[in-house]
């Protein structure tokens, strides 16, 4: 916000300098040089002939004549001048170069953008009653700002450290709008609807935290949120098979590390599992009952047979759908490809079946970043209208996608 203020500054300088530089070096009037020219020639020409003298002087006069202004036109130059080098002039370019343009900053409310950007950077040396003070400013510039990412995720990230579930799942739907292909959100979303009532996994989030796994096999927060629910219901070999997937993640000897052993423990002892393997257990299913068979195998290449970096996500939509959110998604390493995944009921999002749909279109994108969504894909392939069946297959080969 200083920087702004010193530039606005420094214009206000350069705009008085512009006017009064051309006035320091103005002259008084143009007929000056002549009028020395002839002083000059009469006194070199006093012993000459009268008649010389007398086409000296005529020859002078028109010059002068010639080369001085009209007297109308000095008279509006004079007042024009005085217009543009004068004070109404200076206030005038001051208003135009650096008042609007601050007035227009404040108004559009970027300065609060500024202020709340060097606010968060200062963070770790707030204390309790300035972090406070600064949730409630981003509150008030979410509203004003409807829709930035920015303001709403670290809303989300402070209700959700503040156990404010309710408030949290309304920020991750409102980013979920923008983002349906994101496993962070989808999971995030889960999680805080299981905590905000009675800890009960309701359909949508269970849908939810799979459609985040489906994308992302790794996201801790949905393996959390089905092995805690799981738990809670008795579902303990369910409960395990998530745990000791996030067990992988954890470092031993670390506080994350030692809580999923105790509870991973508990679960063996409760249901009787202490002696059978975690990894034997047969992944749950989602809660509608999955038809085999049916769906579309896609084989994915690069034009030139390379193996970028990055993520690949291979998603299916329903048939000419505007909504962005998958029936079924897989990911797997760029590192893979070539490669050939299937989709059917196995890897369906949200509830939805591929087997119900007649027709679906399938869209591959590949990430660098690791982040799905096409404004993210370096590299994307898409087919429409695809049948479902038991022997559907496409073969898909990635076009490079132009910077935006």
């Amino acid at each position: 916000m200083t920087t702004f203020y010193v530039a606005a500054a420094a214009l206000t300088l350069v705009a008085l300098g512009l006017l009064l530089i051309p006035r320091w070096h103005s002259r008084r009037w143009q007929g000056e040089s002549n009028l020395d020219w002839l002083t000059l020639r009469q006194s070199e020409l006093q012993d000459s002939g009268l008649a010389e003298q007398q086409t000296l002087s005529r020859d002078a006069e028109l010059r002068i004549l010639d080369e001085t202004p009209d007297p109308v036109s000095e008279v509006a130059t004079e007042s024009t001048g005085k217009f543009a080098g004068g004070i109404a002039g200076a206030l005038l370019l001051v208003m135009v170069v650096v008042i609007v343009p601050v007035l227009l900053y404040w108004d559009l409310g970027a300065i609060e953008d500024v202020r709340i950007t060097a606010a968060l950077e200062n963070m770790q040396d707030a204390s309790p009653a300035e972090v406070q003070t600064l949730l409630a400013d981003i509150e008030l510039r979410s509203d004003a700002k409807p829709g930035n990412v920015e303001y709403l995720s670290l809303l989300g990230e402070y209700y959700t450290a503040q156990n404010e579930h309710v408030q949290a799942l309304e920020i991750y739907e409102q980013l979920l709008q923008q983002f349906p292909e994101s496993a962070e959100l989808l999971a995030r979303a889960a999680q805080a609807e299981y905590l905000k009532g009675e800890r009960l996994l309701t359909d949508q989030a269970r849908r939810r935290a799979e459609a985040a796994l489906a994308i992302n096999p790794e996201q801790r927060s949905a393996l959390g949120t089905l092995g805690m629910a799981a738990f809670e219901a008795g579902n303990y070999s369910q409960a395990l098979q998530y745990w000791e997937r996030l067990l992988a993640f954890e470092a031993p000897g670390t506080p994350g590390f030692q809580m999923l052993t105790t509870i991973i423990a508990e679960a063996k002892t409760r249901g009787g599992l202490s002696n059978e393997p975690a990894a034997s257990m047969a992944m749950p299913k989602s809660g509608a009952e999955l038809t085999p068979g049916i769906g579309v195998t896609v084989n994915v290449a690069m034009p030139d047979g390379s193996t970028p970096r990055g993520t690949v996500f291979i998603v299916a939509r329903p048939s000419g759908a505007t909504q962005r959110m998958p029936t079924a998604a897989v990911r797997r390493s760029a590192s893979e490809l070539p490669l050939s995944v299937r989709l059917d009921d196995a890897s369906s999002m949200a509830g939805q079946k591929i087997s119900a749909l007649n027709r679906v279109d399938i869209e591959v994108q590949l990430s660098a970043t690791g982040q799905p969504g096409r404004a993210n894909a370096s590299w994307l392939a898409t087919a429409a209208n695809v049948e479902p069946s038991t022997d559907a297959a496409i073969q898909l080969i990635l076009e490079a996608v132009e910077p935006q």
